[in-house]
């Protein structure tokens, strides 16, 4: 951004710039998404955009650190109730509110994150993937009981990578025969079977 909104008019002409973005990128597609049409649509002067963004691309960015602001928060709540509970219920419950965040209003997040080839993607993934590891790496030492797991690192990077960019592929080109509830349930027996041993298993995953 150009300049931080300190004045709470600004930081609403600032939210209402970014929630404008973020509809017609959802109704009209990417390339419809001109700092014209999107200061049309919140109702302010190109003029005023452009004191807070460069350009379309940067209101863009802005549209996807909402995304991630939001899918953050999502990941924190789950995060905070985890604790040392079962992992394939948390992986299915956290999957199954990021799905209802991007199905919100509309389904307006699920269809900007469509784009996600064309738009700055890692801006919001790695963050997340940062997120998850650590969550996954104190559930692990929470719940350790016997010999460490081998080649730890390596399992905590396939998983929570092949999880967010499997997400990604099927909300921006869903495969036909595998339902989202189909797509939930296979993670969250991925991640048991990748990271708990068969004692450490609650009943429910086994």
């Amino acid at each position: 951004m150009r300049k931080t909104p300190r004045q709470q008019r600004a930081r609403l002409l600032v939210e209402s710039i970014i929630d404008a973005a973020t509809r017609v990128i959802a109704e009209q597609g990417l390339e419809a998404a001109t700092t014209a049409r999107i200061a049309a649509r919140a109702g302010v002067s190109v003029g005023s955009l452009y004191q807070y963004f460069e350009h379309k691309e940067a209101v863009w960015d802005a549209v996807l650190a909402r995304i991630a602001h939001d899918l953050s928060a999502v990941v924190q709540r789950h995060a905070e109730r985890f604790e040392d509970g079962d992992l394939g219920a948390f992986v299915r419950a956290l999957l199954s509110d990021v799905w209802a965040l991007l199905e919100a209003d509309g389904g307006r997040y699920l269809q900007v994150t469509r784009y996600w080839a064309q738009l700055d993607f890692p801006a919001v993934i790695n963050p997340l993937e940062r997120q998850l590891h650590n969550v996954l790496l104190l559930h692990i030492g929470r719940r350790a009981t016997g010999p460490a797991l081998p080649d730890l690192p390596a399992r905590l990077y396939i998983l929570v990578n092949s999880t967010l960019f499997t997400m990604v592929r099927h909300v921006s080109d869903p495969a036909p025969m595998v339902s989202k509830e189909q797509l939930v349930r296979t993670l969250a027996d991925i991640a048991t079977a990748s990271l708990e041993s068969p004692a450490a298993r609650s009943p429910s995953t086994r």
